[in-house]
């Protein structure tokens, strides 16, 4: 299938779009604070410094978070996390809803759930394979 045809399928009206655009926005604003969540690391709301506290900064830290400190499972994990999310929200789903807006955030909501749960099963992913003990998987 090409691009096109997959854009067209996608992103035909102007609800899909307007729902990628918020379920993007969405995502982007929680994942740092969920990352800090996660794994204890420092990170947090974008109005309050980001990742400016995140151990993957401090030298002496033995272990750094997973999602900082490499680009394979960090990238991955955010990227597989996102995408999902936004792939749910402008799938032609069969919802079933009193009109646009509440279409809207239904997807929106779904978009949202899937994004939470892909980012929570790769970031066990990346803090098991990086022997991170820190954060909600963690030991200590």
């Amino acid at each position: 299938m090409s691009f096109a045809a997959l854009k067209k399928q996608y992103f035909n009206s102007r609800q899909q779009k307007t729902v990628a655009v918020f379920t993007g926005i969405l995502v982007l604003i929680l994942i740092t604070p969920l990352c800090g969540f996660l794994f204890d690391c420092g990170c947090t709301w974008p109005w309050s410094g980001l990742d400016s506290k995140c151990n993957f900064y401090k030298q002496n830290t033995i272990h750094k978070c997973p999602w900082c400190a490499s680009w394979i499972t960090g990238w991955l994990s955010v990227g597989v996390s996102i995408a999902s999310g936004m792939f749910v929200a402008v799938s032609p789903l069969p919802i079933v809803g009193d009109g646009v807006r509440n279409e809207s955030f239904i997807r929106i909501l779904l978009g949202t759930i899937t994004f939470l749960c892909a980012a929570i099963a790769t970031s066990w992913l990346a803090a098991e394979l990086q022997n991170y003990p820190l954060g909600i998987f963690g030991t200590n």
